[in-house]
């Protein structure tokens, strides 16, 4: 058999296999009559290898991705999470922050993206999203032989509540999904109370720093994620282990009713907004005359509210 005669058989077989993997996802219509004209070659291959990233994304193992703003609650959140049994939780993740970048030090040994920002060339946005994914890949695949399930936190605030544009760059979401299956999943707090935080802890990056800028881009949020389950705060430090177990259910999660003892173990990226491991509600701040003035003309905060179902003002 020449090259050739091997090339030839190659192609064929790849051409059998579009033609069969495109037969299974067409239509009723599509596949009836087969009078329908012949697609050239390329069309067919590139169907093909479409089709076989479709189908190995939908197969493999599926990435867990936690979403929320600051001051919500998801650091208490997500170390439940990570408590549970062959649980890996990675916090605060998103390829395209630069808000460690405003830190004095500027020491990153196993940082290949913050070493490229501080370099004379800069990184695009597209390159860090290939670093980004291609470290992920063999971390992903050596969790899933181990038998652990990944979780994701990922770090909402960099892409909705700084000086960047969110709608100028993809979410974290978008980019996992190009490789994986991705189960999401937001977590929110009454809006005011979270609000406060962000401004008592001075975390507020965005400008102008009102009640109305921060509802106009938590809208933007909610927007963007419209089809994910949410999950109150409120409601999880009422009744945590019910919450816990329907998280754990939508995402695919063992759940361990004993594990939520391992919580004061589990340290991660992002415990600085939460001074305490014990799963409660955290004491009502004094809303300034300022603020509750902003809270009763916020067209933004308004509709907040409404989306989210809470009154204007905590109870």
């Amino acid at each position: 058999m020449t090259a050739s005669d091997s090339q030839y058989d190659r192609l064929r077989q790849e051409l059998d296999e579009a033609a069969q993997l495109i037969r299974s996802h067409a239509g009723p219509q599509e596949r009836g009559t087969g009078t329908a004209p012949a697609l050239p070659l390329q069309s067919l291959l590139d169907q093909l290898h479409q089709l076989q990233a479709q189908t190995e994304a939908q197969n493999a193992a599926p990435i867990r991705l936690l979403k929320h703003f600051a001051c919500t609650g998801g650091t208490i959140i997500s170390k439940c999470l990570a408590a549970m049994p062959n649980a890996v939780l990675l916090s605060e993740i998103d390829p395209l922050s630069v808000n460690h970048m405003t830190t004095p030090s500027k020491f990153a040994p196993t940082d290949l993206i913050k070493q490229m920002r501080y370099g004379r060339q800069g990184i695009s946005d597209a390159l860090a999203v290939e670093i980004f994914l291609g470290g992920l890949a063999p971390l992903h695949a050596a969790l899933k032989r181990a038998g652990q399930r990944l979780i994701l936190r990922e770090h909402s605030h960099s892409h909705y509540c700084t000086a960047a544009d969110w709608r100028a760059r993809p979410a974290v979401q978008e980019m996992l999904s190009r490789d994986y299956a991705v189960l999401p999943l937001i977590s929110v707090r009454h809006p005011m109370s979270s609000f406060l935080s962000l401004k008592a802890a001075g975390w507020i990056q965005f400008a102008p720093a009102t009640l109305e800028e921060y509802a106009r881009r938590y809208l933007a949020f909610l927007d963007d994620n419209a089809t994910c389950p949410i999950v109150y705060y409120e409601d999880f430090v009422d009744t945590p282990e019910t919450v816990l177990e329907n998280i754990c259910r939508s995402l695919e999660l063992r759940y361990d009713a004993q594990s939520s003892a391992l919580v004061m173990a589990i340290h991660m990226s992002g415990d600085s907004g939460r001074s305490s491991d014990e799963i409660a509600a955290r004491p009502a701040r004094d809303i300034p005359d300022e603020i509750a003035e902003q809270s009763a003309t916020s067209p933004a905060y308004a509709e907040l509210c409404k989306r989210l179902r809470y009154p204007p003002l905590p109870g």
